[in-house]
């Protein structure tokens, strides 16, 4: 059975943790060496564990940290166009030659699947990673949601998801207009109401984890997006606690393993 631990998760830096019992994956290097090192200690592992880092977009947030880790010997899993833009940013990094991306590759006992999601990158992707049968999925940096996202999404055991701003406080609070367009907009983050309506579709009896990722320090709070989305879902009768668990993902703090 898989596992997953969020290392970090925000504005300032993404790091996911998934696994199974032969092979470790991160999802994103968009913090330093060392602390993905000290994070990934406490969980009672090591970098040098890491098969491989799958990389969803360019964006410094979710690989400021990737070049030091491929100087390191991890191998990189990005589609060619995120490396070229990597690449242009941050240093040449060595990643997996992969002619087929989009069709899906394994990293040890893992399958990973990617697949489109709408954001202001040059190829953004989110993923799925299925092993046994058992399924988990990583999904933000979303513009808007897309039959294509809601169908992988589905029968996820567990999927971490964004929800990354309260509408009300990022239309009403300080950022630029520019900015909060930028954030609103179709190719730029979901907000806590639109997750939980892309939660109401693919939540199933098979989903067991919901962990909501990539929250804004200054438009939302932990509080608040948990409250939004078990409230939305509790008007379609799914209870929290009782048909699925809820959890959310900070920038600061590991959350446990799920």
């Amino acid at each position: 059975m898989l596992s997953l631990c969020s290392l970090s998760s925000g504005s300032k830096g993404n790091c996911i943790y998934i696994a199974s019992d032969t092979t470790e994956i991160l999802v994103d290097f968009g913090m330093s060496y060392a602390y993905v090192q000290d994070a990934l200690q406490k969980i009672g592992t090591d970098v040098k564990n890491i098969s491989g880092v799958v990389v969803t977009h360019e964006h410094a947030d979710h690989v400021c940290g990737l070049l030091r880790a491929s100087q390191e010997g991890l191998k990189v899993y990005a589609h060619a166009r995120t490396t070229l833009a990597i690449n242009a940013k941050c240093g040449r990094i060595q990643t997996e030659n992969l002619p087929f991306y989009d069709g899906g590759f394994a990293i040890g006992d893992i399958t990973v699947l990617p697949f489109r999601v709408p954001h202001d990158a040059v190829y953004p992707l989110a993923y799925s990673f299925i092993e046994g049968g058992d399924k988990i999925s990583v999904a933000t940096d979303i513009g808007h949601p897309t039959e294509g996202i809601i169908n992988n999404l589905k029968n996820s055991r567990i999927l971490l998801l964004e929800a990354n701003h309260d509408r009300e406080m990022l239309l009403g609070g300080d950022y630029p207009d520019r900015l909060k367009k930028r954030i609103d907009g179709a190719n730029g983050h979901l907000s806590n109401e639109t997750a939980a309506e892309i939660l109401k579709r693919v939540i199933s009896p098979k989903t067991k984890q919901i962990v909501l990722g990539h929250l804004s320090e200054n438009n939302n709070t932990p509080e608040l997006a948990f409250q939004t989305i078990v409230d939305s879902l509790s008007r379609e009768g799914i209870v929290e606690g009782r048909d699925v668990l809820v959890d959310v993902a900070t920038q600061s703090h590991l959350t446990r393993i799920f």
